[in-house]
């Protein structure tokens, strides 16, 4: 088991994608949390939440860059058929879906947990830069690191899953954008208020006060991942890899 998950990471950081996603969310956050929430957020150096707010939205934004890189951990492979050879490499196709999970789960939550650090920074740099006094902050730490953490990773997750199902990369990345944007608005005018119990309706709650609480959410989101990783598991260790 540990030369599979070896053998993962090697792959997620062996690859220019990991290190392009990783540099872009940097750039974003320099921009976004230094210079626009920062530098010229003048107006906003008397709310005692801004940092905190600072974390949540980095999350959300960060959080689909990692996405991205861990389902192309699983769909590069399909694209370029070296799913061949990580298979004939394993005596069981078990091991090789959770080592990926593991590689994947990883990344995401240092991925998150970088950006809850790096961006609240990057904001208070940029309102010193500028000369202005911040008031002081309230910060709902373990509350905030729990549901940060847990939405980098449900959103990892959810995007491997995709890979998993689709096996491939196009499709995935596809049903990614298309799924939160298009399909479950458009289920949520026929659900209404249980629109929240969809899929990325219920993990964007654990981040934003909705109808029901975090936990709740958190929940209900994890219900989907039980049942979606089920699936994919038993198609993974039953169908062909072509």
């Amino acid at each position: 088991m540990i030369p599979a998950i070896k053998a993962e990471f090697r792959k997620l950081f062996t690859v220019r994608s990991t290190y392009i996603t990783a540099l872009l969310a940097f750039g974003l956050m320099v921009f976004f949390a230094f210079y626009v929430e920062g530098y010229k957020a003048a107006a906003t150096v008397n709310d005692p939440h801004k940092l905190m707010g600072e974390v949540t939205s980095a999350v959300g934004v960060v959080s689909i860059l990692a996405t991205i890189t861990v389902l192309l951990l699983m769909a590069h492979e399909y694209r370029y058929n070296t799913i061949m050879y990580t298979l004939t490499a394993s005596n069981s196709r078990t091991k090789i879906l959770l080592a990926k999970i593991i590689a994947a789960s990883t990344f995401a939550i240092g991925f998150t947990l970088l950006a809850g650090v790096l961006s609240p920074l990057l904001a208070y740099l940029g309102i010193q830069a500028k000369g202005l006094t911040l008031v002081p902050q309230e910060f709902y730490y373990w509350d905030l690191l729990w549901r940060c953490l847990f939405y980098g990773w449900g959103f990892a997750m959810f995007g491997l899953l995709l890979a998993t199902l689709a096996r491939n990369q196009v499709a995935a990345i596809a049903a990614l954008f298309v799924l939160p944007s298009t399909i479950e608005p458009l289920l949520g005018l026929l659900l209404k208020k249980n629109a929240i119990y969809l899929p990325i309706g219920s993990l964007s709650s654990v981040m934003e006060h909705n109808q029901i609480s975090y936990v709740r959410a958190a929940l209900v989101f994890s219900g989907y991942l039980v049942v979606g990783w089920i699936v994919a598991w038993l198609l993974f260790i039953r169908r062909d890899a072509n």
